[in-house]
């Protein structure tokens, strides 16, 4: 693979940073950008977003143009091998570029974390907030967490959830910063196998404004696996390792799974108007909630807030009916089968609660009969 002719222009109110992947155009829009020369602008934020395609398609990449020295070394000694070995491929793969540079100039010493407005984007400014501690910039990033790429479901997605992370950035008095790429739509796999490499790609593609960024990651510490399929097995173990002379990468909350997460907002005002965790913001939109309260990730959510007792405390971003009228038959599918770690934590924390109705055993043990039938006809 071969990274080439880079550029950067103004479109309107937006910096375009673009190249050439094997001649076809990969670009980011970003609302913020620092530009110290133009004549030497650097491929970083373009190598971070193409590294989960040389695992998936098993391909060393070529920069014709400028990187970051420290980020090269970072990436060819540990980033890339600890990558390799998690997904099991013995071949050796680079990253090699025709010139290096140490860039110290752009150490403005800017701290930035995301705003998806999701339970461990909201844990992490909580925790920023309670502890005072220095927080410049939130960021909220396509990079293809809201579908697929330039779909209309996707557009939907997209334009919901920017609309309430605005609001939110708002009300918390920091400044948001924006960044589109098309980087996902090389992929052929799930966005879940790439999603932290594209995500800290848009971080880098404001060449040198941020400076250090704390990834939200999905699971604790003591749940962290170099399993390959989900970057966010192994995001505590690779993210502290991507660092440039000017930017460096951390995961956060390594201290609470999501059950504790969700309690730990659940006193932070800004996420009882704000929270964001639904995968369907098209019927959110019809139902004028920010949640659509009816898929994986709501029924999640709201179960857990549930039998915390703080459900209620929701009810903007929520509807009360519709989750109460789902919840019985969410919580006996997941006594029916293989679930998430996040499953799992939910359905502890309501056998510890004893809130396991013997209905939902009766209904589980139905719904496993019923799919076990579907099975035997369609093999006939």
């Amino acid at each position: 693979m071969i990274l080439s002719d880079i550029k950067l222009r103004k479109q309107g109110q937006l910096h375009v940073l673009e190249c050439l992947l094997n001649k076809e155009r990969l670009y980011f829009e970003t609302s913020h950008i620092v530009l110290i020369d133009e004549k030497e602008l650097i491929y970083d934020a373009f190598v971070i977003a193409v590294i989960p395609l040389m695992i998936e398609k098993k391909e060393s990449l070529i920069v014709k143009g400028l990187m970051d020295a420290t980020l090269q070394k970072q990436l060819n000694e540990i980033v890339i091998p600890k990558l390799l070995a998690i997904h099991q491929i013995t071949l050796n793969l680079t990253i090699n570029c025709s010139k290096t540079s140490i860039n110290h100039q752009l150490q403005n010493n800017s701290i930035a974390t995301g705003i998806s407005c999701g339970v461990d984007s909201f844990a992490t400014i909580k925790s920023f907030k309670e502890h005072s501690k220095k927080l410049d910039y939130l960021t909220f990033f396509n990079a293809g967490s809201h579908g697929a790429y330039d779909t209309q479901n996707s557009k939907i997605n997209y334009k919901h959830r920017l609309l309430n992370a605005t609001r939110a950035s708002q009300e918390l008095g920091r400044e948001m910063i924006k960044v589109e790429t098309n980087a996902h739509s090389f992929l052929s796999g799930r966005f879940k196998s790439a999603h932290s490499f594209l995500n800290l790609s848009c971080a880098f593609a404001t060449l040198g404004l941020l400076n250090h960024y704390h990834y939200a990651s999905a699971y604790s510490l003591r749940q962290s696996s170099e399993q390959s399929g989900d970057t966010s097995n192994f995001d505590h173990i690779i993210l502290p390792q991507l660092f440039a002379s000017y930017f460096s990468t951390q995961s956060t909350l390594g201290n609470m799974n999501r059950v504790e997460r969700v309690g730990y907002i659940s006193t932070f005002k800004t996420s009882h108007k704000y929270l964001d965790v639904c995968t369907n913001s098209m019927i959110a939109s019809l139902l004028k909630k920010q949640n659509c309260t009816s898929c994986e990730k709501c029924m999640r959510t709201a179960a857990t807030l549930d039998i915390l007792g703080v459900f209620n405390k929701y009810h903007e971003v929520f509807c009360l009916d519709t989750y109460r009228k789902n919840k019985r038959i969410y919580l006996s599918r997941l006594l029916t089968g293989k679930n998430s770690i996040h499953d799992e934590e939910l359905l502890e924390l309501y056998r510890e609660k004893k809130q396991i109705k013997m209905s939902y055993y009766l209904n589980g043990h139905f719904m496993r009969i019923k799919a076990g039938v579907k099975k035997l006809i369609k093999r006939n």
